[in-house]
């Protein structure tokens, strides 16, 4: 059974505000992985939400 990420046929925007906090974190991870902070924040919330697709707060 395919995911939706795999199959990626296309991509949306999205923008919203983190923290001071994450934001140092995804910086750091970022230049560490010579990525863009761009990259490294999409990389992330992609990870994230194949691995936890059902979370719930």
């Amino acid at each position: 059974m395919s995911s939706s990420f795999e199959q990626e046929q296309s991509e949306v925007g999205v923008q919203f505000k983190i923290s001071s906090d994450a934001n140092a974190v995804i910086t750091r991870s970022a230049k560490e992985a010579i990525r863009s902070k761009k990259a490294e924040a999409k990389l992330r919330l992609e990870d994230h939400c194949k691995r936890f697709p059902d979370w719930k707060p």
